[in-house]
């Protein structure tokens, strides 16, 4: 979408709506502004594109205050982001593990990623437009593209003549950003671009124990672009980029009271016998840090607020290139797209969220079974305030290439087609460390000889790597079979190869004498997917469309699950069968622009998410749903009200339901039944039947409204903005177990207002996000096993700043 307004550059806006002034018969009037977009590898016209589309270009990114995922997501229909996951119509990423695949496909300059780190590089400065496509895009796009693809089209080197932007803002919570962009010719053929960008701010979290600031933001971005005319039929861009982020993360924002009693011994009746080690709940493999605590968790009071001993920290490095070579024919275009990537991520925080002062973990209140406390056995100990903490690193190098021919025939068929190659060398460890001396000789008493506990303070490691190839081969033809009609065909084989492993401990697991255990796995999925549609210009401003289409996910594994065997939870492929019918039209002399798009999904094999205790162990587990379904309407609208002042608005309804599936829910039992002594409870030995569920972090209703008003003071040119979104419940697990999955519907207001001079060398913009600041829940865990507290992701809270740019 897009609010600009083109009467002065300043009113520029969103990206589907720019004002022009034309004469006809006399009169002026104000019409819309085509937008020119490449959804389908080809430039085409945004109300002529048979895809449902949000697009928005650097303008309307700069006027809506889009800066992150969360400011994309509220302003674009069906876009659900939580960290690290993107879903589009209900379809993301269900698992982090190495091993599975994101649904919703990130493409920077047409190259793929896995990661969602682009989002917070640079406030996407050297970004030109960003292209979100709703819907499976398995021919063009392919790899992992079935709930749809988000495309970053970078801006390109002036060849023309020097020009460039300084900025910086400032804001509330010590943001600062200052950035700069150069571009212009070094040669009648070589050109340039060289953007900078530092951002920090602040922490929006505060530890009571020291006043810390956790929940920081910080990052360093570099890129430098070249483009050469090398003919006049041969262009090639090479794209090079570094991002380096340290910060204080934040601790996880642990939403709910801490569970203070201290964990006697539970004998269950079902087994006839104990079932748990004194202080730590049934079937859990470490003891519960906040028994015995001598305060209520200090988020129940203010979410802002934690209490902990150890400092979170998390480092985000990115290295990349990529290079764009294109040849023109006389009828034909030959593109060769290349990238290159090293990602390096590694992050740690205190697990259990408490503080020594505070503890009151004491073995001489805990009962050894009825003979005496705990601290009579365990050496001596009494009182071991856990100190955990959770390392966890990930690298990735990847590379792709693609080669792409496409027809330019001025004739009734034209085609595209293309060979594909990728490539992704990752590795990923993660560990759960007890840092108390007397805590750990608590764990050896329990496990005597017979269960295995770590000499170096390891509760759980896992290291995994995984090799993943993928080829595929498409094409896709266009036959006007009328001057109104077209008829679309397009076919993708794809071929996804894994190859990977791990070694994983976990306490109490498996053989004391060997206790690491080994997984292996190497596996491969093939598949054909297709689209077959038509689109009709009913007139010159109103276009209807419709198509079938398949989409596909790899197969995949969850490596990193402890498990006292060799197997390697392994999910099969997911495949879908979606029909789409769409209208696009202009009314008022395109003064209103309306998109509008009706959808119905039909899953095979569906990937869920849930969570298993594994040997006392939370475990993330991967599996196939029998069937699902989907169908949902949106709509985009984009309103000239009058000459000054403009109307934008998004709307989604989507409606989500698992088909025959039935599941265990290991989480709910473990918290429920088995905490009680009744591990023979139907909830524990029975599948849950999960039919008519709706699918995790799909909210049934998305919306956000626009007021832009454009007008002239001062020899200035001036613009306000008033924006509201609304997100509307949601569950954060296939169980729809609202005590422990619902998440609450949330709203939020933003305003902005921008001064500038008319010829736009200078601008001025003050800003207000979340006016109302309420931190709302975006994403939450399904509640842990070992503390029976619930950890989630929360919105930002108010932010105000203000923005100088100058332009030359």
């Amino acid at each position: 979408m897009s609010i600009k307004m083109k009467m002065k550059p300043l009113a520029q806006s969103v990206a589907v709506a720019t004002l022009l002034m034309s004469g006809v018969a006399g009169a002026e009037q104000l019409q819309l502004e085509e937008i020119v977009v490449t959804a389908t590898k080809r430039s085409t016209n945004l109300m002529e594109t048979s895809v449902a589309i949000s697009a928005f270009d650097s303008s309307t990114i700069e006027d809506l205050g889009i800066k992150d995922a969360q400011d994309l997501a509220v302003n674009t229909p069906s876009l659900s982001v939580a960290p690290s996951r993107v879903s589009i119509r209900g379809i993301g990423r269900t698992n982090l593990a190495l091993g599975s695949d994101p649904g919703v496909g990130l493409y920077v300059d047409g190259v793929y990623s896995t990661e969602t780190d682009m989002f917070g590089a640079s406030n996407f400065l050297d970004v030109e437009r960003i292209e979100v496509l709703r819907g499976p895009q398995g021919t063009l796009y392919g790899r992992n593209s079935v709930g749809g693809a988000i495309n970053f089209i970078s801006k390109t080197p002036n060849s023309e003549e020097l020009e460039g932007k300084v900025s910086a803002e400032v804001g509330n919570y010590d943001y600062t950003v200052y950035q700069g962009m150069v571009t212009g010719p070094l040669t009648d053929k070589l050109s340039a671009m060289l953007a900078l960008s530092t951002m920090d701010r602040g922490g929006l979290q505060e530890n009571e124990v020291n006043g810390q600031k956790y929940d920081e933001e910080a990052s360093d971005y570099v890129s430098l672009s070249l483009q050469h005319m090398t003919t006049d039929r041969w262009m090639n861009t090479l794209k090079v980029s570094v991002r380096d982020s340290d910060k204080r993360r934040s601790q996880p924002y642990v939403i709910s009271p801490y569970s203070r009693d201290y964990i006697q011994p539970v004998f269950d009746q079902d087994i006839g016998n104990f079932s748990n080690f004194p202080g730590l709940f049934p079937g859990q493999n470490a003891t519960n840090p906040t028994q015995g605590y001598d305060r209520e968790n200090p988020a129940v009071r203010d979410i802002d607020k934690v209490a902990v001993d150890f400092t979170p920290r998390e480092s985000n490095k990115r290295k990349s290139a990529t290079f764009i070579s294109e040849f023109d024919f006389d009828d034909y275009q030959l593109k060769y797209t290349g990238g290159w990537s090293k990602f390096e991520y590694d992050e740690d925080y205190d697990n259990d969220g408490t503080n020594a002062a505070n503890s009151g973990l004491n073995w001489d209140n805990i009962s050894y079974y009825g003979v005496a406390p705990v601290s009579s056995f365990n050496g001596g100990y009494a009182l071991t305030p856990s100190f955990q903490t959770r390392p966890f690193e990930l690298a990735s190098t990847t590379q792709s290439h693609e080669l792409q021919l496409s027809s330019q025939f001025d004739s009734a068929v034209n085609f595209i087609g293309g060979l594909y190659y990728y490539n992704s060398e990752e590795t990923q460890s993660l560990q759960f460390l007890e840092h108390n001396d007397g805590l750990m000789a608590t764990y050896a008493l329990y496990a005597g000889s017979t269960r295995p506990v770590s000499a170096n303070n390891i509760l759980y490691s896992g290291e995994s790597e995984l090799d993943t190839t993928s080829y595929a081969a498409y094409g896709q033809a266009d036959w006007d079979i009328t001057d109104a009609t077209k008829i679309t065909a397009g076919v993708r084989y794809s071929y996804d190869e894994k190859d990977g492993g791990d070694e994983t401990y976990a306490q109490f697991v498996g053989d004391p004498a060997d206790p690491y255990v080994t997984h292996e796995q190497k596996k491969d999925w093939s598949k054909v997917t297709g689209r077959l549609g038509i689109d009709h210009s009913l007139s010159e401003n109103h276009f209807v469309y419709g198509f079938v289409a398949t989409g596909y996910r790899s197969g995949g594994f969850n490596l990193m699950a402890p498990s006292e065997t060799s197997e390697v939870d392994t999910v099969e492929p997911e495949e879908l069968l979606s029909y789409e019918i769409g209208y696009k039209g202009g009314f008022m002399d395109n003064r209103i622009n309306l998109a509008t798009a009706f959808y119905y999904y039909d899953y095979q094999d569906l990937q869920v998410l849930k969570e298993d205790v594994v040997g006392g162990v939370p475990v993330k587990t991967f599996e196939n749903a029998a069937d699902a379904t989907a169908w949902g309407i949106e709509g985009e609208l984009t309103a000239l009200l009058t000459e000054q002042l403009m109307l934008t608005g998004t709307y989604s309804y989507n409606q989500t339901e698992f088909g025959d599936y039935e599941s265990i829910d290991s989480t709910a039992c473990a918290l429920g039944p088995e905490a009680a002594g009744n591990s023979g409870a139907a909830l524990c030995t029975e599948p849950t039947d999960l039919t008519g569920n709706e699918f995790a972090n799909s909210p049934a209703h998305q919306a956000s409204v626009n007021l832009i008003y454009n007008w002239e003071l001062l020899d200035l040119d001036w613009q306000a903005l008033v924006s509201y979104q609304y997100t509307s419940e949601q569950y954060s697990s296939g169980f729809n177990v609202d005590e422990y999955d619902l998440i609450d519907s949330y709203d939020r207001w933003d305003a902005r207002m921008t001064m500038g001079s008319a010829e736009q060398t200078w601008l001025v913009t003050a800003y207000v996000k979340n006016i109302t600041d309420d931190r709302n829940v975006t994403f939450q865990g399904r509640p842990s096993t070992v503390s029976h507290t619930t950890s989630a992701a929360l919105t930002d809270p108010r932010l105000i700043g203000l923005k100088l740019d100058y332009n030359f």
